[in-house]
């Protein structure tokens, strides 16, 4: 219930951060005249109205809706009469695509019924397609043209680079309103300004600088001043009425960019051109703006995509790792090939280097200023955090496979959000960017996702340690007997040396906590001592019942050994009082229909498996304990003188819960007799339990004949005669109960 609620607290939070965001993304400013930004054409990603790289043009989108614009784009064509009339002033940023002629015909119908036009260009060349540029036809259909294959250089007036060039002549109009001075970025100039007006010219040492073409193919300058090169005064910017609309030609996008726009008056002479435009008067003061704006367009959506995306991912990892940590101790455990153990260390450094090359190299790009196409530092600070975090983490899962012989699985589910979060974050944001391939980011973050995935089936195949087939049993060779090994002090204190079974040697000790526990370590060092002991923690992990001894840890590293319910002691051989026999039998029983119900079989159910704590019987050692899926299974390795038929030949099926039942009968019938069924050398031993019936208990101690029909019940050599599961032979020990206080009633009512 209380988790329930937690999850309402957390759909609220996010219901109500989305409804914020929205309402913030939906506001509008208060003039209601609307900027339609058309990038259907616009050169790759760059000029488009998100992008906050050094060419994106996302500050002049938020300076015009700061000082009173809507601003909305659409970045799929076709152009029609229904998108454009909803807005005052269409923005063109070096149209690019094949508009159609329909297209164009609309767009002139637009301005003639009272549209606005800025018709934003850039310097091109041969390789874009001459005088017929996509971008030089619609200023000709307007009766403009733009000289091609040029950029404009002033050896006088230049600002560090020979085309970046400081304006001064500039004519009193209201898109020059307050500018005595501009910086034109990187631009060509109207070779016919047409029906125009003219009101920026670049001086007269200025020139137009040809191009030619590189090996490459691309369009260069020689930066030379050459006879045959038109020189200033050469018109820039120019202004005209078209029909009831207006337009305004220039060939510099780039004073419209990020990198460039504050750098000189170019977003003032922007605003009053939008302004002139749309009809508005022109302010005398403008609000600045910054890069980023959530009420921009859509992009509120996208900011909000992007944090609940987060949220969800970081709710998702709280909930996985509070989960991993509930389950730890029932992970199912199992060795490792050596073969697969170096497989997946090599696949890990692989991916590791992998996500290197792809985070860290393109930086060299994305921070220099002379790529055009893909200077981007924002994205580049987004790789670098990014690739950080992604080494970071790589890092501990490979140090803790190659040194610790472990998957740590905290780190390896932050890997996975991390990477899921990153390809998440170029899907919703990576409008914001310059760099033209995002896609490359958005499929590569998901192939690193692989080695996560490929360690994630491996902790659920194979568990949190990576246990090598018998390398971690080969250090209990050099362990002395008597001794808790060293490996072992830092964790426990005051340990004493208390025995060993079959398979093990126990200590008791305390904890640092100061509680008594008792420390199981194999005592041999083959391949059946490692089987066993991972089966023994695979399974006994997942019980937890008061009629089992408490697992409390296990560790694989430094050496193997288990950590438990400290009991005061097992069962000893001999007879015992018959009411104290009744309460250990069914005590057990209730802790082996637990496990039946977990779908595990214990297959070793004998005395001193038996343990006794604070008056409590519980059931121990698990190392021969099978799972079982429906089906019977192979137990073996059984004590002899407690194994059932089946564990013994195949002639009497296959083992299961029966076989606990049939073992659970032999310790009732020795409890109340004081001796085994069937003693004797081992094969006189597994001859009798085939082929002879045991004495029954009452012939040697009378008082056994109450509980003798269940005894000889569960001795039955023939499964489907014994009881058909460990509640039947529950309820049958009830009988024998008092009510309510599970005392032992040893007189039945006559009948």
């Amino acid at each position: 219930m209380r988790n329930s609620h937690i999850r309402t607290k957390l759909l609220l939070i996010i219901l109500i951060f989305s409804l914020i965001v929205i309402s913030l993304s939906s506001c509008t400013a208060q003039d209601t005249k609307s900027v339609l930004f058309d990038e259907s054409g616009s050169y790759g990603k760059l000029y488009t109205i998100y992008n906050t790289g050094a060419s994106g043009t996302s500050v002049f989108a938020n300076l015009l809706q700061e000082n009173g614009f809507t601003v909305s784009k659409i970045d799929n064509g076709p152009l029609t009469p229904e998108i454009l009339e909803d807005h005052d002033v269409v923005v063109m940023m070096f149209p690019y695509r094949n508009y159609t002629d329909q297209e164009i015909n609309y767009l002139i119908e637009y301005v003639s019924s009272g549209g606005g036009l800025l018709l934003v260009g850039n310097p091109w060349g041969v390789e874009d397609g001459d005088s017929n540029s996509i971008y030089n036809k619609i200023a000709n259909d307007f009766g403009a043209n733009f000289a091609y294959n040029v950029l404009v250089v002033d050896p006088n007036e230049n600002i560090g680079l020979s085309n970046f060039i400081k304006v001064t002549d500039i004519v009193s109009n209201p898109l020059t309103s307050n500018i005595n001075e501009i910086y034109y970025m990187q631009g060509t100039y109207l070779s016919n300004p047409g029906c125009s007006t003219v009101v920026i010219t670049s001086g007269k040492d200025s020139w137009a600088d040809n191009l030619f073409l590189t090996p490459e193919g691309y369009s260069q300058n020689n930066q030379l001043r050459e006879s045959n090169e038109t020189r200033g005064p050469l018109p820039l910017y120019s202004a005209m009425e078209y029909g009831k609309g207006k337009i305004v030609f220039t060939g510099s996008a780039a004073s419209f960019t990020n990198l460039y726009i504050y750098r000189s008056n170019g977003w003032k002479l922007g605003l009053n051109s939008v302004n002139w435009l749309s009809n508005n008067s022109i302010p005398s003061e403008y609000k600045t703006a910054g890069v980023f704006s959530l009420s921009l367009g859509d992009l509120g959506y996208m900011v909000s995509g992007t944090i609940l995306l987060a949220i969800f991912i970081i709710i998702g990892l709280f909930l996985i790792l509070k989960q991993e940590k509930k389950v730890e101790l029932s992970r199912v455990i199992k060795t490792i090939k050596n073969w697969k153990y170096y497989v997946l260390m090599g696949f890990n450094l692989l991916f590791t280097i992998l996500g290197a090359i792809m985070f860290f190299p393109v930086n060299l790009i994305l921070f220099d200023r002379t790529q055009f196409l893909y200077y981007d530092p924002y994205f580049g600070y987004a790789l670098i955090i990014t690739g950080l975090l992604f080494l970071l983490f790589n890092g501990i899962i490979l140090f803790n496979i190659i040194f610790r012989e472990r998957i740590p699985a905290k780190y390896n589910y932050f890997n996975m959000g991390l990477l899921l979060f990153f390809a998440g974050f170029t899907i919703f944001m990576g409008s914001l960017f310059s760099f033209p391939l995002m896609e490359i980011f958005t499929i590569g973050s998901l192939i690193l996702l692989v080695p996560s995935v490929v360690n994630y089936w491996i902790i659920h195949g194979h568990g949190y340690d990576l246990i090598i087939e018998g390398k971690e049993f080969n250090r209990l060779a050099k362990l002395s007997v008597k001794t808790l090994p060293y490996e072992l002090h830092a964790l426990y204190q005051d340990a004493i040396y208390l025995g060993e079974g079959g398979f093990g040697r126990v200590y008791r000790a305390k904890t640092l906590e100061g509680n008594d526990v008792a420390i199981k370590i194999p005592k041999s060092f083959d391949k059946r001592a490692e089987k066993i002991f991972i089966s023994e923690v695979s399974n006994w992990s997942q019980l937890e019942h008061p009629n089992i001894v408490k697992l409390y840890n296990f560790k694989i590293l430094p050496i193997p050994y288990i950590e438990m319910e400290y009991c005061e002691g097992s069962l000893e051989h001999g007879k015992k009082p018959l009411d104290e026999s009744i309460k250990i039998i069914y005590e057990s029983a209730n802790g082996l229909s637990y496990a039946h119900g977990k779908n595990i079989i214990h297959g070793d159910v004998k005395t001193s498996n038996i343990m006794s704590h604070n008056g409590v019987y519980k059931v121990s050692d698990w190392g021969l304990s099978k799972m079982t899926t429906g089906e019977s299974v192979t137990l073996s390795g059984a004590t002899p003188q407690y194994a059932a038929p089946e564990q013994i030949s195949h002639e009497f099926g296959k083992s299961d819960e029966r076989t606990d039942i049939y073992q659970l009968g032999i310790v009732f019938y020795e409890l109340v007799t004081g001796q085994l069924p069937f003693e004797g050398e081992m094969a006189v031993v597994y001859g009798s339990i085939l082929t002879s019936d045991p004495v029954p208990p009452s012939h040697i101690n009378p008082q056994a004949q109450l509980v003798e029909p269940i005894i000889m019940k569960c001795l039955n050599k023939i499964k489907k005669e014994r009881y058909n599961s460990m509640e039947q032979l529950i309820l049958e020990l009830e009988d024998y109960l008092k009510p309510g206080d599970e005392t032992i009633l040893l007189e039945k009512d006559d009948e």
